[in-house]
């Protein structure tokens, strides 16, 4: 088994590729010594999953350009996919360069698709068609406890890696990307009811309508991972790392998710991508050799000299998710896990409010510290006795570490 990671690769590394840069040079230079070729990119794929599938077009930007995404936006495009037999779906601008097909479409194993492009001056573009090959399902998610090194034992960050299984992986095109999406629920202890209000020189406590009780945050995979079953006898993927997580993003999580998209991908898709692996290996000067632009599948009918970036991608597709309590992590990570709601509690006072945040009740050659350290703490109603109380804000108002409204998957899977 092989398998890739690289951060960032959509959009950013089209973009250092278009420039043939790759910049780690110490002596200063002129911007405008470098050539700059200004060509499409296209950023497209479909699979057998039924949703609104995308294409976004955009062109390169000169290194120092200060222009915007909108800017770069390739507009008014004709946009559309046909299979082997000649069937058409064609796709729709929602927003300026990107386009999405009907949300019900849903490539069908077996078939060749390929992509065609006609922009608004009458430019015709046409990837290679690529076959769509079924993805066979992830068998098992999993995490053990992980350290990722930065620049030594002093910005060493402890946390869980997950992997995946794959037992069938020959059943598949054997050439296999990955994107995650996870989810933290955050259900706080002690859910804001009132808030302490300053005029300028006091507090007054007002009641707090809103429900800030149970939040939830997700994050979206920002990586390329490949695997590849090539040179495995028994057709498996074993131990695939899919996605690391710090231990400090779980401190106020309650419940944990974790879905992973297994795409199965063609020979060429693949060479594609690990080509732009290795090109961002080089990390050399502006002098050293350049490896060229990485062009992916994709033409231009008009002018077969004129070079098109990025890749047509054509995959079957299959999902697992799994929910996770705290306990189900490595139990080697919980002693890096910082529990602010556990440390810190509830904190009863008995002066007033102003009290509380100048830290008066602290020695002065203390209060500073502890002043900055009460600024993060907020008032809550004790529900049964009605006193007041103290406790960190992230153990209030889960939407300091979250946004409310439950995922609508959410425990139907």
């Amino acid at each position: 088994m092989r398998t890739i990671r690289q951060n960032k690769y959509f959009g950013i590394i089209l973009f250092v590729v278009a420039l043939i840069v790759t910049a780690s040079c110490v002596e200063e230079f002129e911007t405008d010594s470098i050539k700059y070729e200004k060509l499409m990119v296209v950023d497209a794929n479909i699979s057998d999953q039924a949703k609104a599938h995308s294409v976004r077009l955009f062109y390169t930007v000169p290194i120092d350009s200060e222009v915007s995404q909108g800017e770069t936006a390739i507009t008014g495009a004709t946009v559309w996919v046909e299979d082997d037999q000649a069937n058409r779906i064609d796709f729709t601008e929602t927003s300026p360069g990107t386009y999405y097909s009907p949300s019900d479409f849903a490539g069908t194993p077996g078939r060749s698709y390929a992509l065609f492009i006609t922009t608004n001056d009458g430019k015709n573009y046409q990837s290679s068609f690529q076959e769509l090959v079924s993805s066979p399902e992830i068998t098992n998610i999993y995490n053990r406890y992980h350290v990722e090194l930065g620049d030594g034992e002093a910005t060493s960050n402890p946390g869980v890696q997950f992997f995946i299984d794959v037992e069938n992986a020959n059943q598949g095109s054997q050439f296999y990307r990955y994107e995650w999406v996870d989810t933290h629920q955050i259900i706080v202890p002690y859910p804001k009811e009132v808030e302490a209000v300053h005029n300028g020189q006091r507090y007054t406590v007002v009641p707090f309508d809103g429900d800030v009780e149970e939040c939830y945050r997700e994050t979206r995979f920002n990586e390329l991972v490949l695997a590849t079953s090539t040179n495995n006898d028994n057709g498996q993927l074993t131990e695939v790392p899919i996605k690391f997580s710090s231990a400090q993003d779980f401190d106020v999580t309650t419940k944990y998710a974790i879905q992973v998209t297994q795409r199965s991908i063609s020979p060429e898709a693949y060479s594609y991508y690990r080509k732009i692996e290795l090109f961002n290996e080089s990390n050399g000067s502006l002098f050293d050799k350049q490896q060229g632009i990485i062009v992916g599948n994709i033409t231009s009918l008009n002018d077969p000299e004129e070079e098109v970036l990025g890749f047509f991608e054509v995959s079957g597709a299959s999902s697992k998710r799994v929910y996770l309590d705290l306990t189900d992590l490595d139990p080697a990570v919980s002693e890096y896990i910082f529990r602010v709601c556990q440390e810190y509690g509830a904190l009863s006072f008995d002066g007033s409010i102003e009290d509380f945040y100048a830290a008066l009740d602290v020695q002065e050659e203390l209060r500073g510290t502890e002043v900055s350290r009460r600024s993060q703490f907020l008032i809550y109603k004790v529900g049964y006795t009605g006193e007041y109380m103290f406790s960190h804000r992230l153990c209030i108002d889960c939407t300091r570490r979250g946004s409310l409204g439950k995922p609508d998957y959410w425990e139907l899977d």
